[in-house]
């Protein structure tokens, strides 16, 4: 039985390939060198397939022939660019390439659904190390070698990270008007990482809101802060979203006790137990929501005081609308992980008949702002323009109206480098400065001392399916500050610890340090 299952299955797996192969990529291709080309190379013709959904850019196409107008005559070579949403990556693009078939370049991470280490391991794309000396060194240069570390898999470089914001860069935003009427100088708020270690200086903002515009406003002091990492604590974990097993930062440091290359559950230290008292006391003040859901309209009343920042390096004055104005507090300290190179990059296709002008057509979408600009904004003079200043505006052109643009995909993290974009002033601020301090956070990210290694769960694999179950069981009602009293706290974290310890947390964390350190041994 399981071998007829098998059969049809795997009928079903090469019938669906062929259709889509026979539906995406092939047809109407043709030789012959690319307009205005001179040079010596072969005529080569590639796919790209982009996970970022296609409805509401209607001109794909168009911006797709300018693409090839420009790259044609530099590497005689035309691309076929495809945007996908994520669900056709799901159901579509696992199929394809598992299927063997010639995607040209293949975008990876968590915006196109498609895992940068499992696909690696399973021969999905081409190594391309030797290509990246030979046709791509301006790309290679533009991360250090611990990311090309992270990058590499089984011996090999398989994809190339999209550069944008490679780190937790974790900020205090805050509602400049309040600020005034309360008397608090925000700008100088104890902010040096870990929102729960405000408790005592968001008290007295509390007082002073309660005092000054009453103490019956629904809305909390600051919107929700409740991520243990990256928000509370700056780690490495091996596991994602949960934190059985985390290591400490080199330069951080947030938890006591261990050094950066000892695995270790978060749950089970003072730092955390300290994490989960200050939540609860927050929420009993409302400075914290005992609940945020379906509450999103508060954030642009003009009465929530405070907000984290994940990732800007330049903020609009309204980021919540016109009752009040933003500003921010940039953070003391950032970092780095794996995960921040895995979640969005390019990739060749493992079938790919023309790896070569595949790597130097990426080489041109890393490090060309002309190349790099149209993915965002589509064709100069139809999607946006240059006013008098040479600012960039969308004022009389196809993307002008914002329900119904022609093509826009502002920060497209799945297409490569967006610190060369050429951006409006609204979107990237005067002189472009989001780039530039996103380039500075990069640069000053610290970097965990297991940089580029991936947990296979494989062996403890039951082990973290019962502890990530506990998990579920006790993470929100902690974090949220949803407990009874601050004593149910104690005994909350005392039951969660060891509930961990009866299901195999010890294994988990005995398997992942004896991985660590061959790791390190391996380097």
């Amino acid at each position: 039985m399981k071998k007829a299952l098998f059969i049809t299955l795997a009928f079903l797996t090469v019938f669906s390939a062929a259709v889509f192969a026979g539906g995406c990529s092939q047809a109407g291709r043709t030789g012959g060198n690319a307009p205005g080309y001179t040079g010596n190379l072969p005529y080569a013709e590639f796919d790209w397939y982009i996970g970022n959904n296609p409805a509401g850019s209607p001109d794909i196409p168009v911006v797709n022939d300018a693409l090839n107008a420009y790259i044609g005559p530099k590497i005689n070579a035309k691309v076929n660019v495809h945007y996908w949403p994520s669900a056709d990556w799901e159901t579509r693009m696992t199929v394809m390439v598992s299927s063997g078939q010639d995607l040209g370049i293949i975008g990876f991470g968590s915006q196109s659904k498609l895992d940068y280490l499992i696909q690696s391991q399973r021969g999905s794309f081409y190594p391309i190390e030797k290509l990246l000396d030979q046709y791509g060194p301006k790309t290679k240069a533009l991360f250090n070698k611990g990311v090309w570390d992270a990058m590499t898999i089984n011996g090999h470089i398989y994809g190339i990270p999209s550069l944008k914001d490679n780190c937790y860069i974790i900020s205090f935003i805050y509602n400049e008007e309040m600020a005034k009427k309360l008397g608090v100088d925000a700008a100088k708020v104890p902010y040096t990482g870990g929102w729960y270690k405000l408790e005592s200086w968001l008290n007295d903002v509390k007082a002073k809101r309660d005092q000054i515009m009453g103490a019956n406003i629904e809305e909390p002091l600051i919107w929700n802060s409740e991520l243990e990492m990256p928000y509370n604590f700056a780690l490495n974990t091996m596991l994602n979203d949960s934190f059985l097993a985390v290591t400490n930062i080199d330069g951080i440091m947030d938890i006591a006790g261990y050094d950066s290359k000892t695995v270790f559950n978060l749950y089970g230290t003072k730092e955390y137990r300290d994490f989960a008292h200050a939540q609860w006391r927050m929420a009993q003040k409302n400075i914290l929501a005992y609940d945020y859901t379906d509450k999103e309209q508060w954030q642009y009343t003009g009465n929530v005081f405070g907000f984290v920042g994940w990732g800007y390096t330049y903020m609009p004055e309204h980021l919540y609308g016109s009752a009040f104005t933003t500003k921010m507090v940039e953070p003391a300290r950032v970092w780095t992980d794996t995960q921040n190179f895995y979640s969005a990059g390019t990739a060749i296709s493992a079938a790919s008949k023309n790896p070569d002008r595949a790597m130097m057509f990426l080489e041109l979408v890393n490090n060309d702002p002309f190349v790099a600009t149209m993915m965002r904004f589509g064709v100069e003079g139809q999607h946006y323009k240059k006013d008098a200043q040479g600012k960039m505006t969308f004022e009389g052109t196809r993307n002008a109206n914002a329900a119904e643009r022609g093509y826009y995909y502002w920060y497209n993290a799945p297409v490569g480098n967006l610190t060369i974009v050429n951006a409006p002033e609204d979107h990237a601020g005067p002189n472009g400065i989001m780039f530039t301090k996103m380039n500075q956070f990069n640069s000053a990210a610290k970097q965990p001392a297991y940089m580029g290694f991936s947990f296979d769960i494989q062996p403890v694999s039951n082990e973290i399916a019962a502890c990530t179950n506990v998990v579920m069981e006790y993470r929100d009602t902690l974090r949220r500050g949803q407990a009874g009293s601050e004593a149910e706290v104690d005994r909350l974290i005392d039951e969660f610890n060891a509930k961990l310890k009866a299901n195999g947390l010890d294994k988990i964390l005995a398997e992942a340090q004896r991985q660590a350190n061959a790791f390190l041994a391996s380097r």
